[in-house]
């Protein structure tokens, strides 16, 4: 396993001074995942701004899990119509 790419949670935690509680707490619901590596729990480093967005969302709007849920499933759901309104706005330029 290539550990470059990896961050160690506990790191993580402690530079991004939250309790390591809170990253099992978003594991477990689903929203972040974690890679368990010779005892060690790591963040993929492609998924470190998403867990930044998270965290950010609980600890500045102090918004619950559930919550964030929501807004990340939103996010994702406009990201998906700003994509498919770029696709459609193409295709009505071939006949323009």
């Amino acid at each position: 396993m290539e550990t470059q790419e990896l961050i160690i949670v506990d790191v993580f935690c402690q530079e991004y001074q939250i309790e390591i509680n809170l990253i099992n707490d978003l594991e477990s619901f689903g929203l972040i995942e974690t890679i368990v590596h010779n005892e060690n729990k790591y963040l993929d480093k492609n998924q470190l701004v998403y867990v930044e967005k998270i965290i950010r969302l609980h600890n500045d709007l102090n918004i619950n899990k559930e919550g964030i849920e929501i807004i990340l499933d939103l996010l994702e759901k406009e990201k998906q119509l700003l994509l498919e309104i770029k696709y459609l706005k193409n295709r009505l330029g071939l006949y323009e």
